[in-house]
């Protein structure tokens, strides 16, 4: 008796749904379009605002700072699995 009125419940929700009459027309953006400015777009571009504005800053110096961070947490990660593996296996 359960299975059958978990069926009625079922067919009672797939009704009351209703497909819309007709898709979304996609639109082409024209020339007067602006384009959509989201939260995350901004941030990105005050940082960028933000490292830019310092004398100095290039892209070597950016990609040094990222290799030497990448490279104090992976030799992190292996000390950790180093350690771990001892324990292990000891």
């Amino acid at each position: 008796m359960q299975k059958q009125v978990a069926y009625d419940v079922q067919d009672e929700i797939d009704t009351a749904q209703h497909p819309p009459a007709r898709p979304a027309a996609v639109r082409l953006a024209g020339a007067a379009a602006k384009p959509v400015d989201s939260p995350a777009r901004q941030l990105q571009r005050d940082v960028a605002a933000a490292f830019g504005a310092r004398r100095g800053w290039s892209v070597r110096r950016t990609v040094v700072l990222g290799a030497a961070y990448h490279g104090v947490i992976l030799s992190a990660l292996v000390l950790a699995a180093a350690e771990t593996f001892g324990h292990v296996a000891g």
